[in-house]
């Protein structure tokens, strides 16, 4: 036995094979398994995260959609989210990542999946380490016995299922997550993307982005606040876009405290109403209706703004010769020709946007502001009657309470309008009339001259007897006590023409004077204006047509006039005495007994009774006033004895007319009320010194009804005389020529 063992252990050892290198390949596949347990790592934390932000996506949804989670709700959600996909990382990834998979182990996880290895793969790669390392057993043939195992797992390495140390199932499972996320975001995203972002804006960037509403209201005009003067009423019109709500609320909280929740009315079409009738403070408002976000609107109460300093100056056109002027203010209506301009500036007590000028509500002519915004200026030419607006908008797009405003009439220049009333002339004249008046000439631009013109008509008929033969109009000659001003609008003045202008003798039968008794005098007044563009309009007043008549033709109808008003003095003097009689002898009303409202009416008649005749003195008065103005102006009295007649009966007459029957008439209406006898006598004492007054004046007349016939027969016989001493000095003045002109010749011979 021995030698045996001795001669084998004297025998060389075999050439072992390299140690530490005979699974090399196997150990590489075994990398490649660690490989993919790391990748399996990622792929099922990648995949429980991937299924839970599916969860976290539908339920976080459905939630939100319909509760509408404040951002404070949706933050605890996604917190939570990120705790459970912490803890899964945390779980799934990080903690396995750190444990270090040995050969072995990886090894034992390969026997496990396969176990007809029976432990040969992970006790090869032990002997194949303790051989690298040189370790030995204390069996004698362990090292070649490990050599043996290793050279045995080394040729059958191709038939080993590393692949199965790693669950490839169960990797596919959790990538099956991955796909699932992917599937379900795509299909949401497919199916309603918009909903996909608003999820996503709210429950991952937490924004406050809001979910699509059934109902979204909103202002009629989109502002968020309105600035409107103190009082004015405030209608607030909300639209309705999408599924309209049965009912609107609005919310509403005044400056000093008072809140209040009102419904709005629902006026058609998904509009709803809200008015108050008159806005005293500021106030915020907030209607929410349906699932709409409420809306917000502030009310602030403003000034509006005021136009001062307006000043409105009119340039006419060159031809009219006029200078500029300023409209009053308080002027309403403006006549203006074509081609007139309006210088317009004023001020506003706000700051503007814009000034304009308005012309019937419709064309606007804008105006220049100032630097400052307030003042404002421009020139604007009208073209066609209407109002005209001076408005402003503030910058709070209000416009001025009470803009100025001015009704412009726009018009072509029209023919001045005359208008001459006679005084103290009738239609019958003398030769050597006056012919007065009052004269009035208005033109809408301006007057340019004023004039008369006359014509004389010699009261005969023509061969056909139709008209009487007639000359052209002439100058009259007029005079006026006022000159007339250039461009004047208006022109007053009192004119008269002078009938002596032509007739300069003073035998009214002269034929050297051109208006002489029998013929018709016409008169008319014309006045021309400053219209330029053409010819100048003239305007014509009435004619006037005089019969002139022989002077003691008038004398007597004048006369006669003044018998007439003396019977008509008379008559009123006549029932004044009646009427003192009447008030003295009628009972007193305190003494009527049952009859003393009777008593007292009857002496009220008396009261008006008096009256009327204070005015029927008066009219005689006026009537006599205007016999004694004919017979100056026909110059058949002297201006002296004119005035001197005046001063004993038409003045009486209108001082007795406007002071004696008033104050008696309230007397007796006096008397009427507290029938004292002490009013009664001094009634009657008025009824008696208006009877004694009437009886001077009628006395007067009497007199001023002889002397214009004295007068008038007084210059007969001065003319009589005139002409006698004229017919004597012609008779000596042909003696004279019928004795010395025969001597003359015979000196020539």
């Amino acid at each position: 036995m021995k030698p045996t063992t001795t001669r084998e252990s004297s025998a060389p050892p075999p050439t072992p094979t390299p140690l530490g290198n005979a699974l090399q390949a196997a150990r590489e596949r075994l990398h490649q398994q660690r490989k993919r347990v790391r990748i399996g790592l990622w792929v099922e934390t990648v995949g429980v995260a991937a299924l839970m932000m599916v969860a976290y996506a539908a339920s976080t949804m459905l939630a939100d959609r319909f509760l509408r989670l404040e951002w404070s709700f949706r933050a605890v959600l996604l917190a939570c989210l990120a705790a459970l996909l912490g803890r899964v990382v945390v779980r799934r990834l990080l903690r396995p990542m750190t444990v270090q998979l040995s050969d072995e182990e990886l090894a034992l996880a390969v026997e496990r999946s396969c176990p007809h290895l029976e432990q040969q793969l992970i006790s090869s790669l032990q002997f194949d380490r303790e051989l690298a390392e040189g370790q030995e057993d204390s069996s004698v043939d362990s090292r070649a016995l490990k050599a043996a195992v290793v050279q045995e797992l080394r040729d059958s390495l191709q038939t080993v299922p590393f692949a199965q140390a790693v669950d490839t199932m169960r990797v596919q499972r959790f990538s099956g997550g991955v796909f699932v996320m992917i599937a379900f975001f795509s299909a949401w995203a497919s199916v309603d993307g918009v909903s996909l972002g608003i999820w996503a804006a709210r429950n991952v960037a937490l924004t406050d982005t809001d979910w699509p509403r059934h109902t979204k209201l909103s202002f009629v005009g989109g502002a968020s606040e309105v600035r409107l003067p103190q009082g004015d009423a405030l209608t607030v019109r909300v639209r309705a876009e999408g599924a309209a709500p049965d009912q609107a609320y609005l919310d509403y909280a005044f400056a000093d405290g008072d809140v209040g929740v009102e419904p709005m009315s629902l006026t058609g079409d998904g509009e709803f109403t809200w008015t108050i009738d008159s806005v005293v403070g500021d106030l915020d408002l907030s209607v929410q209706g349906g699932d709409s976000l409420p809306i917000d609107l502030q009310v602030r109460v403003v000034e509006r703004p005021a136009v001062g300093d307006l000043s409105i100056r009119v340039r006419l056109p060159d031809y009219m010769q006029r200078d500029p002027f300023d409209v009053p203010r308080s002027e309403g209506e403006l006549r203006l020709p074509a081609g007139a301009a309006l210088s317009i500036t004023g001020r506003s007590s706000k700051p503007l946007q814009q000034a304009f000028v308005l012309f019937g509500g419709e064309r606007k002519v804008m105006l220049d502001l100032a630097d400052d915004q307030r003042a404002f200026e421009g020139i604007v030419s009208p073209t066609e009657s209407g109002l005209m607006v001076v408005d402003v908008i503030d910058r709070d797009s209000l416009g001025a309470g009470a803009p100025p405003k001015l009704l412009l009439q726009i018009s072509e220049d029209e023919a001045p309008i005359v208008d001459f009333r006679l005084r103290g002339i009738g239609s019958s004249i003398t030769y050597a009339a006056r012919i007065p008046g009052a004269l009035r000439v208005r033109d809408d631009f301006g007057l340019r001259a004023v004039a008369a013109q006359m014509r004389v008509q010699d009261g005969s008929t023509t061969a056909g007897g139709d008209e009487p033969s007639t000359t052209t109009w002439t100058d009259a000659e007029p005079l006026y006590d006022d000159q007339l001003q250039r461009s004047a609008l208006r022109y007053q003045a009192e004119a008269s023409v002078d009938l002596l202008t032509w007739n300069k003798v003073r035998d009214q039968n002269a034929s050297g004077n051109l208006i002489r008794p029998g013929m018709v005098f016409s008169l008319r007044y014309s006045a021309t204006d400053n219209f330029g563009p053409g010819d100048p309009h003239r305007g014509y007043g009435e004619t006037m047509a005089f019969r002139v008549v022989p002077r003691d033709q008038l004398i007597e109808e004048l006369r006669r006039r003044q018998v007439e008003q003396r019977a008509e003095l008379q008559q009123i003097a006549d029932r004044e005495a009646a009427a003192a009689l009447e008030l003295r002898e009628t009972v007193n009303p305190d003494e009527a007994g049952d009859r003393q409202p009777q008593a007292a009416a009857r002496f009220r008649v008396f009261a008006r009774r008096q009256q009327a005749l204070g005015r029927r003195a008066r009219f005689v008065g006026e009537a006599y006033q205007r016999i004694l103005w004919e017979l100056e102006n026909n110059r058949l009295i002297e201006e002296n004895k004119v005035r001197q007649i005046e001063a004993v009966i038409t003045a009486p007459l209108e001082q007795l007319a406007k002071e004696a029957f008033p104050a008696t008439a309230r007397l007796v209406s006096d008397f009427a009320r507290s029938p004292e006898e002490s009013i009664r006598s001094s009634a009657i004492d008025g009824y008696r010194d208006i009877g004694r007054r009437l009886a001077e004046i009628i006395k007067a007349m009497e007199q001023a009804e002889t002397l214009a016939a004295l007068l008038e027969e007084l210059r007969n016989v001065i003319n009589l005389e005139t002409d006698a001493i004229s017919d004597v000095r012609r008779r000596i003045r042909n003696r004279e020529d019928s004795l010395f002109k025969p001597k003359k010749k015979r000196k020539k011979n």
